[in-house]
């Protein structure tokens, strides 16, 4: 168990600590780079506040169009 949670700790350690807590984070797009690659941001919720954070994304793909975007 220990040796599992300290390779993910090592590969995704700002999203760890939200794992083994169980509270929800979301990913949504936030642009593209100069050489047309994708940037992302992370949103991050408390206990059970799902519910939150998919409203907030779905409010940011409403005004930023995302499916219609390309680099």
């Amino acid at each position: 168990y220990w040796k599992t949670q300290s390779g993910v700790a090592g590969a995704c350690p700002y999203a760890w600590t939200w794992n083994v807590l169980g509270w929800p984070g979301v990913n949504v797009p936030a642009g593209f780079t100069k050489a047309g690659l994708p940037i992302g941001a992370q949103l991050l919720g408390h206990d059970s506040d799902e519910a939150t954070l998919i409203s907030m994304a779905a409010q940011l793909e409403a005004v930023e169009g995302w499916a219609e975007r390309r680099a």
